[in-house]
């Protein structure tokens, strides 16, 4: 949880306005990008890597994520700025995220 908070107070620091009229990504699209990164985040925090080190891994793997889903950082940043500042879309994104993630847990 305290990850999560980290991850918002990042995105409104880097973000301090809306963006109107621009295309974001979909919300599908944008809960698919959050799990992996998630999971990213986590099997780093597994390795026990130095904090340069570990940043360094998620820039790569980070930039990877981006490729597979056809899109790039300025686009994800965007689109996660417009939903949060859309709290009930956030919300849903958020709770399809976590469910996701709770169930990869189950299984692994």
């Amino acid at each position: 949880m305290i990850k999560y908070l980290y991850f918002l107070t990042f995105f409104i620091i880097i973000s301090c306005s809306i963006l109107e009229n621009e295309k974001f990504i979909p919300k599908e699209k944008l809960v698919n990008i959050l799990i992996e990164m998630h999971v990213l985040e986590a099997s780093i925090d597994n390795l026990n890597l130095s904090k340069d080190s570990s940043m360094i891994f998620f820039k790569m793997r980070e930039k990877e994520i981006f490729e597979k889903f056809n899109t790039d950082e300025e686009t994800y940043r965007e689109s996660f700025s417009h939903y949060f500042f859309e709290p009930k879309e956030l919300d849903e994104i958020y709770e399809s995220v976590i469910d996701s993630l709770m169930l990869y847990q189950q299984i692994k």
